[in-house]
């Protein structure tokens, strides 16, 4: 599962959850809301006009804005289409983007989220114009009409949106493990990957592609996950000089991972773009 679109999914549903503390001026206006500069498929931008139209008739200002995407380096994008030299420099610094998202805080490849780089969704003002109980009124209408326009545009049914990105991560999860763990050649590949981390010394739970491929940053979320929650979530508050030891054996575990793996990688990597861009196309890029 892609860590950027786990991201934006989030950050989207996250102005839905608080409550607006300034008081709007009188009852909530209804406005017609102008475009705001938006990426993602023409679904999604379908998807936006129809939700505004239909916030509109509700009584709510909505904008239409589908976030772009978060920005990537060259190398990710080579190591997403399989380029081993690629994946070898990511993670000779970030290795599985656990540890290192807590070295490099400011830095977006790292795993880290930088709210900074996320693009500012044009809705925010108005929202937190909003007394509590207009905030609330609008949750039910935004959520409603992300769903109406889902139906429309995709012929999808979803309550929330939360709902319909769980069928996103649902479909993507289903189908890498009918396409990649039920691929006779990365199968086979998957075996003398596992013998090669079983003589370095590393335990290897499964021999299924799809864990091969999250074998190592499992191993390193659960040791994070030993610190326990921070203050603001689930994800540990560490300092850099706390988590550099352990992103020193994340990168090495990493590397022996990719000189083992490497033509397991070439195989596999390439294939689960391909299903990632599948999804995409079927579901669009919607952030609500």
């Amino acid at each position: 599962m892609s860590v950027r679109f786990t991201v934006t999914a989030v950050l989207s549903l996250a102005v839905l959850t608080g409550c607006g503390s300034q008081p709007a001026a009188g009852p909530v206006p209804g406005s017609t809301a102008t475009p705001a500069q938006s990426a993602g498929t023409q679904a999604d931008r379908q998807i936006q006009q129809i939700k505004a139209d239909c916030m509109k008739q509700k009584g709510f200002t909505y904008i239409p804005f589908v976030r772009p995407p978060l920005k990537e380096t060259e190398t990710q994008r080579k190591m997403e289409e399989g380029d081993l030299d690629a994946m070898r420099e990511f993670r000779a610094k970030y290795g599985y983007q656990v540890f290192a998202a807590h070295v490099y805080p400011d830095d977006l490849a790292s795993g880290a989220f930088v709210e900074e780089a996320i693009p500012a969704d044009p809705n925010d003002r108005y929202r937190g114009s909003l007394n509590e109980t207009q905030f609330n009124a609008y949750k039910e209408a935004d959520q409603a009409c992300f769903g109406k326009a889902v139906k429309e545009v995709l012929h999808k049914t979803s309550s929330a949106e939360m709902n319909y990105l769980m069928q996103r991560l649902d479909m993507i999860k289903r189908l890498k493990e009918r396409e990649l763990d039920g691929d006779p050649k990365i199968a086979e590949l998957a075996v003398p990957f596992g013998d090669c981390l079983k003589s370095k010394g590393y335990p290897v739970p499964s021999l299924k592609p799809t864990a091969m491929a999250r074998r190592g940053m499992e191993a390193f979320r659960a040791e994070e996950a030993k610190f326990g929650p921070g203050e603001n979530g689930s994800i540990p508050d560490l300092t850099a000089d706390q988590a550099r030891p352990y992103l020193a054996r994340e990168i090495k575990d990493a590397l022996d991972d990719l000189e083992c793996g490497k033509d397991f990688y070439a195989a596999y990597t390439p294939k689960e773009r391909e299903i990632k861009l599948r999804v995409t196309r079927e579901f669009g890029e919607v952030n609500g």
